[in-house]
C-alpha cells in the first residue's frame, strides 16, 4: 500500500468511501453528517493543496489504484504560542478492511512526514465517533506516536436545566 495525494480526479472515489463510512458507522455525536457540507470542505481541502499551500492536506492509503482510506487536515495557529498545529479533521478507513490500524498508521506517517517538511512540528486528532471508537482511535495514535490523549467537551443545547441535576 502507497500513501499519495488525493487530486482532483481522486475526489469521487473519497466521497464514496466517507458515503460508506458514515452509512455503516453511525452518526456522529452532537451533529447530523450532511454531505453536502462535507463534500465542500473536502474540495476546498483539496483546491488549496492543489495550490501548493502546505497548511492544506488531503491523502489517501492506495493499493494500486484502490482507496483503503484517507485522511485530510488543515492547520490552524495556536492562540497560546503562535505555532502551527496539523490538525487531523477526517481519518476515514474502509471498515471492511481487517488492516486497518495499518492504514491509519500509513496516512499519520505522511501527514507528520509533511508537516516536518513544511516547518511544524505539532499535530492533533480529535474524534466525532462515539466514546468506544474515539478512545480506541486516541490509544492506538498514543502508542504508535507516543502521542497523549487530552479530553474534549461536547454538548448539545437542548431543553434542560441548567442548574444541578
Amino acid at each position: 500500500m502507497k500513501v499519495r495525494i488525493i487530486e482532483d480526479n481522486d475526489t469521487l472515489e473519497a466521497i464514496q468511501l466517507m458515503k460508506k463510512y458514515t452509512d455503516g458507522n453511525g452518526k456522529f455525536y452532537g451533529f447530523e453528517y450532511n454531505e453536502a457540507v462535507w463534500m465542500r470542505y473536502f474540495l476546498n481541502i483539496v483546491e488549496q493543496q492543489r495550490q501548493n499551500n502546505p497548511h492544506y492536506l488531503a491523502i489517501g492509503c492506495y493499493s494500486e489504484h484502490m482507496l483503503h482510506g484517507f485522511l485530510t487536515a488543515n492547520s490552524f495557529q495556536n492562540y497560546y504560542n503562535n505555532k502551527h498545529v496539523m490538525d487531523v479533521k477526517d481519518c476515514i478507513v474502509d471498515l471492511e478492511n481487517r488492516n486497518n490500524a495499518y492504514i491509519v498508521y500509513k496516512l499519520f506517517d505522511a501527514m507528520i512526514a509533511h508537516t516536518k517538511e513544511h516547518g511544524g512540528n505539532h499535530w492533533r486528532a480529535d474524534s466525532v465517533r462515539g466514546e468506544a471508537d474515539s478512545i480506541k482511535y486516541a490509544k492506538l495514535l498514543e502508542r504508535r506516536y507516543n502521542a497523549e490523549i487530552h479530553t474534549s467537551v461536547r454538548g448539545i443545547i437542548g431543553e434542560f436545566n441548567y442548574g444541578r441535576r
